[in-house]
């Protein structure tokens, strides 16, 4: 009998997880507006080096791919439109915000900063969040591949830290992915990765 209860128990806990941002959204909308507030905080920009990266170490143009920025992490379903404009709160409305302080693909080494909602607003459809929030993001580990499509090339960077805190621990990452843990607290979730490297023809 208690195996049965159990059981039950389990289930109904495994139905609720995802509806729990719902949930949150309906009791109380201005969590949404302090979860914008964390990840748009600062960064500090002191002895960032911005370089070039050679025209024969890029991948090549992909007419197929979109004109437009993506960030694609095929193990937990992103696939979210980049915005690297000072409007970060637009930007984070409609997808993945890139700290405009900081590199894009086509610099060397100078590390992409990618911020993400976690659980975003309650208009959102549960296909648009699947697609555009980091809630998923602390499922990926090291070794998972993170894609960047940046003007129609498809930049593969594969991941090799990760943890909790509230400020980045290692600006070496080529790529540096970050949400909020929860809605009232300053500690986010990171995934640092590096560029897997095209080599000359």
């Amino acid at each position: 009998m208690s195996l049965g209860l159990l059981l039950i128990v389990l289930s109904i806990g495994i139905f609720l997880v995802p509806t729990v941002p719902y949930i949150v959204y309906n009791i109380n909308p201005g969590e949404t507006e302090k979860e914008i507030e964390t990840l748009a905080e600062e960064f500090p920009t002191e002895d960032i080096i911005t370089e070039v990266v050679e025209e024969d170490f890029l991948p090549p143009v992909d007419p197929s791919l979109p004109t437009k920025p993506f960030i694609r992490i095929p193990i937990i379903g992103i696939n979210s439109p980049i915005s690297a404009k000072q409007d970060y709160i637009n930007a984070l409305r409609n997808g993945t915000w890139m700290v405009p302080e900081f590199g894009s693909p086509m610099n060397g080494k100078t590390p992409i900063i990618l911020a993400a909602h976690r659980f975003g607003y309650k208009s959102w459809t549960k296909e648009m969040r699947d697609a555009i929030s980091f809630y998923n993001l602390p499922k990926t580990k090291n070794g998972d591949i993170v894609e960047i499509i940046w003007e129609q090339r498809k930049f593969e960077y594969m991941i090799y830290s990760g943890g909790e805190g509230t400020y980045i621990t290692d600006y070496n990452a080529d790529l540096i992915l970050y949400t909020c843990k929860f809605f009232n607290t300053p500690v986010r979730i990171f995934r640092y990765a590096n560029l897997i490297e095209r080599t000359t023809p």
